[in-house]
This record gives structure tokens, sequence and C-alpha cells, in this order.
């Protein structure tokens, strides 16, 4: 990339909204900023736009298509979409761009890992059984009854982000966006309960302030885990307990409200954290139906 395409007019208006939004970790920010900045060659070779605000349906068509002709069929079309679609919401102009990729016909990349991968209820038990510290048992206790991911767990501070019969997700979430879950059952309360008697004081999160970073906890307690076996080694991985809120999640609403999957998978990805539904594919591939039975809800509905 030469001094001039970088230092162009749109590029530096990107520039000033990423650094207005520094959203996520450092590598995802990189790759959103090289994806935003493609976008703006492409806009500007084609149609000479200088200013974000100007930025129209024609503008996103162009890109889109671009994207696609390049990589149809492939993980990476996802996530320059993903991030595309991020920039608009930050810009006020989200609808310029459909909520789902379907609706741009894109059908979602193969991932090639751990699709539809759930943690059985003998395996759950083992686990929670193998598990001494009680701050690791916690952070299972939220991934496995509130879909929560491992960094969402270690910063949740249950004295802040309990409200009523609502758990707020908000720190390490992805994109930085704010979601709820409502506490359905006794699982989550006593997995709530766990949380509050692991925390070292009322406002504080997971994490163990002898603790200085949050990768060093990380590292600490991947190799507990994997000290355990769990790991990729075991082919169960912590991120497996959040696929089995999803799908277990799925198989609750279908069953009780009579809906169609479509409305079912709207909810759980919103419970989840994410923006478009086809994650849901991915996340029910091959799962087996008889995932381990949460307690029937019998609080409000989500």
């Amino acid at each position: 990339m030469t001094d001039r395409m970088s230092n162009s007019p749109l590029e530096r208006q990107v520039i000033r909204v990423m650094a207005e939004n520094p959203e996520d970790g450092k590598g995802a920010q990189r790759q959103r900023s090289n994806h935003l900045k493609e976008a703006c060659r492409i806009v500007e070779a084609k149609f000479g736009l200088q200013k974000l605000s100007n930025l129209g349906a024609k503008h996103v068509a162009a890109v889109v298509a671009l994207w696609k002709e390049a990589h149809a069929g492939k993980r990476v079309l996802e996530n320059k979409l993903a991030n595309l679609r991020w920039m608009v919401r930050k810009i006020g102009k989200q609808n310029l761009m459909p909520r789902s990729n379907k609706e741009l016909g894109v059908t979602p990349g193969a991932r090639h890992t751990r699709a539809g991968k759930i943690v059985s209820e003998t395996t759950w038990q083992a686990i929670q059984n193998a598990v001494q510290h009680p701050v690791v048992h916690a952070q299972l206790l939220l991934a496995r009854y509130f879909g929560m991911r491992f960094e969402e767990t270690a910063l949740f501070r249950p004295h802040k982000q309990i409200d009523g019969n609502r758990v707020w997700i908000n720190r390490g979430s992805k994109g930085g966006r704010p979601r709820f879950v409502v506490i359905r059952n006794q699982h989550q309360r006593d997995a709530l309960a766990a949380a509050a008697r692991a925390v070292a004081g009322a406002g504080l999160g997971l994490i163990p302030p002898e603790m200085r970073t949050f990768k060093a906890w990380a590292d600490k307690v991947y190799e507990m885990l994997r000290s355990i076996g769990v790991g990729r080694a075991t082919d169960t991985t912590f991120h497996d307990l959040r696929r089995t809120y999803a799908v277990e999640r799925m198989h609750e609403i279908l069953a009780t409200r009579g809906c169609s999957w479509e409305e079912a998978a709207r909810v759980v990805a919103r419970e989840l954290g994410h923006n478009r539904t086809e994650v849901l594919d991915w996340y029910m591939t091959d799962a087996d139906a008889s995932v381990p039975e949460s307690d029937e809800a019998d609080g409000a509905a989500a």
C-alpha cells in the first residue's frame, strides 16, 4: 500500500472511526483496518468517493460484488462483510447492508473444525469434578449455562452485570456489543452464585487480582484445563460449552414455543452475541439432538 493510498481522505475517515471505536483485540482491529481500507480503495477507484457521509447503497453493492467474485465460498468473505457491516453501523448507515449474508447471496464458508461439537452430560460432570479452582469452575458454569465466551467469563462482574432476571454480557464481548440473557433455570442461578463466591470483592471480575493481565490468566487456565483433559488433544474445548448451550437452547425454544427454526435462531443468536442467524447452522451441524437436558424455563422468556 502506498503512502498516497493510505492517506486518502476516505481512508483517513475510516481510521478515525476505528480510533473512536477501539473494539476487539489487536489482531481483529488490524484485520478490520485492512478490509475497510480495501473497501475504500474500491469505491475511490470506481466512484471517486471522498466522504464517508456520502456512502450509499451503490458503493456498498460494488464492494460486496467484487469481494464475492474474489472470495466465493471462503470464510474470508464472511469476515470482510462483517467488518463492512461494522463500519456502516458505526457511521449510522446500517440500512446499507442487510443483517443476513443470505440476503446478499452469500452462503456460509466452510468451517473445518469443531462444527456441531457439544459436551455430553457424562463429560460435563467429569470436567466439573476434576476442576478444583473456584474461579475456573465458575467460568465453566457461565460458559455452559449462559453461552459466554472465555474472555466474557473471565471479565464477568456478578455484582454489576446481574440486573433482576437478566444477566448483561458486555465486558469482553465481540465488537463491544452488550447483550443480555434471561435467567430461566436453577442451573443458571447456581452458576451466578458460584461466580459471586469466586470474586475477590464487589465490582471485580473473576480474574484473581494477583494475575496482572488477562493473557496471563488465560494461559494459566488453559494449562489447568489441559491437565484434566480439556483441550483440542482430547477433542473437548472450553468453547464447546458455549456450543452446547446454543444447541440445547435451540431445542428448548423449538420444543416449548412452537416457533420456526429461523425465529428460534434469532433468539439464540442474540443471546450469543451474533448478528447473523447463519452461525447457528454451524453450531447445530451434526449436533446430537439428545444434548444434556436443562431445567424447563421457569423464569421470563427471553
